[in-house]
């Protein structure tokens, strides 16, 4: 994930940028690490502004292929890197309009 990457989704998510790269949730008082709990965090802010299922479907959208069966789909899915890389495509579709 690249810094604009990491900016997309700090807005989104109301982070803080606190020095270059080093994002602060401050509700939580925590230094963003773009790990599987900050992805836990985007899930809840996603649900919060209803947005988890059209994500979702985005992300089953442009990775349905013959393959991926529901599980090889869910743990692909919960990868870090692919949960924001997901994220990022997703954020900038919705963003484009």
């Amino acid at each position: 994930m690249n810094k604009e990457d990491e900016k997309l989704i700090a807005e989104y998510m109301c982070w803080q940028e606190d020095e270059p790269l080093i994002w602060h949730c401050p509700e939580l008082n925590k230094i963003i690490n773009f790990d599987l709990n900050d992805a836990g965090l985007c899930v809840k802010e996603m649900q919060k502004c209803e947005d988890w299922i059209e994500f979702y479907e985005f992300t089953i959208d442009k990775h349905s292929e013959d393959w991926l069966e529901w599980a090889e789909f869910t743990a692909w899915f919960y990868n870090e890197d692919n949960f924001f890389e997901s994220t990022t495509k997703w954020l900038k579709e919705k963003k484009n309009g």
